[in-house]
């Protein structure tokens, strides 16, 4: 940058000796004057040396005014010196700012000729500040003959307005880079342009940014064109959807009065709640839940209602109508009455507009007799009714699952085979009844003897069979064969007297005694027959057994 002309501080004495020359010529002009003018001719001096009564005042005025002339000059000349200091710092400021700056910084005469460039230039010109100062720029950096595309320095000279523009070039080492420039004038007093400021920065990185932005969006772009059909089918079928739930909703605000009035003859529950909160619900679904009037359950939300265990389901069928506006499709839950008792029921629900509100309507059905009648037939189904042990299906069923494990982890279990000897007698001589009690009292003290993992079952008539997964070995067999015979060894009492019970019992295990359901069972039936033949308790289904991994001594 031009340094500023005119006095600096290091010319102060230079200027005082002028003042005061200035100050002993008007003395001299003075002094010629006032001796032309003396009657004496005595001169300006001798009458300043040797003053004279009648000339005193006059002199002493002339003294004075020199003096305040000297005086103003010296104030003037600090008031000088003190502009010329601050603009000399604030010229160093603006030095410091343009050295330092992250942009590059280039002044250029209007002929494109470069009177200053900052170091920050030479990370995009590769080229040393000082190399380029008194070179035309597109000349010292990019080797052209005329300016470079891009660039606004004409258009600055003749608007005499500020113009931004990007330079684009090819770098030998990094490709293609981008320079963004903004011209500023710098004006002089008459209003012509004295010099340029250009800023540089490189925008490389930010227009490959902006070209990747562009693949992405055109990849974007494509990828949606692509699912336009399946988001088109899906439309269709959800505005036919939102159309049958306008129609719905349109026909229930028609009609508010008559729906009303059949809700309230209606048998099932029916209530519409707002946000989970119960806003309506009809006599007969109040006293499906234990209240006498409708009036005790508005203002109760909804879950209070639902017993503990279906409550998470609840939770998020009340999502799915509040929150996402959607049908609930009959879905099976259980609801808490008043006095702490419960009642299963089976409800559905659709959103709607209540008094010009999102709300929701909410129809349960009470399916309890239905729920029992299912577990009635499940019970029939899988247990003995007699008896209340699983019966010959659920036995099959948990012994097929015992033979899978234990092929799986290669391991073993028992089965036991269990008949009551004379029972035929007792039957006929004492009667049905007497033999239907004895069944149901072998059951319920079988169900005493074995353990929770093991299966009791009855498969018909005095055959009873005992599944047990969990033993491995024959003396583990035998001990709970001993707790069942002596479990049964005490008679059953009735009006008539004692009955005694006894029983044989065959056991076999898997896989030593057969490795399919039927050969357990065949293994199993011919050891109890064993047992009467030979008047034992219980007998295995082959005595010389091992079983795998125990000696015989534990076997």
């Amino acid at each position: 940058m031009r340094k500023p002309r005119g006095a600096t501080p290091r010319n102060e004495p230079r200027l005082l000796a002028a003042a005061l020359g200035v100050i002993i010529l008007f003395w001299l002009a003075v002094s010629y004057v006032h001796g032309v003018l003396s009657p004496e001719g005595r001169g300006f001096l001798n009458d300043l040396l040797h003053p004279e009564p009648p000339t005193l005042a006059l002199r002493i005025m002339i003294a004075a005014l020199i003096g305040l002339g000297a005086w103003y000059t010296q104030t003037m000349f600090d008031r000088y010196a003190a502009t010329v200091r601050t603009l000399e710092h604030e010229r160093s400021k603006l030095q410091m700012v343009y050295d330092h700056s992250p942009d590059a910084v280039i002044i250029l005469d209007p002929d494109y000729t470069v009177r200053y460039a900052n170091p920050a230039t030479q990370r995009l010109t590769r080229l040393d500040p000082e190399d380029l100062v008194g070179r035309r720029c597109f000349e010292a950096v990019l080797g052209l003959d005329g300016p470079c595309e891009g660039c606004r320095l004409d258009e600055v000279v003749r608007t005499h307005a500020p113009q931004t523009g990007v330079k684009h070039s090819v770098d030998s080492t990094r490709g293609e880079i981008w320079i963004e420039s903004t011209f500023y004038p710098v004006l002089s007093q008459d209003g012509s342009i004295e010099s340029v400021v250009e800023t540089a920065r490189d925008i490389t990185d930010i227009r490959r940014a902006e070209v990747a932005l562009q693949e992405y969006s055109e990849r974007l772009e494509r990828e949606v064109h692509e699912r336009t059909a399946d988001i088109e089918r899906a439309n269709e079928l959800l505005t036919e959807e939102v159309a049958v739930r306008r129609r719905a909703e349109r026909a229930l605000r028609e009609s508010e009065e008559r729906f009303r009035s059949l809700v309230e003859m209606a048998p099932d529950l029916i209530l519409v709640h707002i946000e989970g909160v119960v806003s309506f619900i009809n006599p007969n679904g109040a006293r499906m839940l234990g209240y006498d009037d409708p009036r005790d359950v508005l203002g109760t939300h909804v879950l209070e209602f639902v017993d503990p265990a279906f409550r998470d389901r609840a939770a998020e069928a009340l999502r799915t109508t509040v929150v996402e506006r959607r049908p609930l499709l009959p879905t099976e839950f259980r609801f808490l009455r008043k006095d702490g008792t419960t009642v299963d029921v089976q409800v559905s629900s659709t959103p709607l507009m209540y008094h010009g509100r999102p709300a929701v309507q909410a129809v349960a059905h009470d399916i309890t007799e239905r729920k029992r009648a299912e577990e009635t037939i499940r019970k029939m189904a899988y247990y003995d009714l007699l008896t209340g042990l699983p019966n010959r299906a659920l036995f099959d069923d948990r012994l097929a699952v015992a033979i899978a494990r234990a092929e799986r982890e290669d391991s073993c279990f028992a089965v036991m085979f269990m008949d009551i000897n004379d029972f035929k007698l007792i039957n006929d001589s004492l009667g049905h009844a007497v033999g239907d009690a004895l069944l149901a009292e072998i059951g319920r003290r079988l169900s005493k003897v074995v353990r929770r993992s093991d299966t009791v079952a009855r498969l018909g008539g005095d055959e009873f069979t005992v599944l047990l997964p969990q033993v491995t070995s024959r003396k583990a067999a035998g001990l709970i064969a001993r707790k069942i015979v002596k479990a049964l060894e005490e008679p059953m009492l009735i009006e008539e007297g004692a009955v005694p019970i006894d029983v044989s019992i065959g056991i076999a295990f898997y896989p030593t005694d057969g490795r399919s359901f039927s050969d357990l069972m065949h293994a199993a039936d011919m050891a109890m027959y064993a047992s009467k033949n030979e008047d034992v308790p219980f007998a295995f289904a082959d005595p010389s057994l091992v079983m795998p991994g125990k000696d015989a001594s534990r076997a």
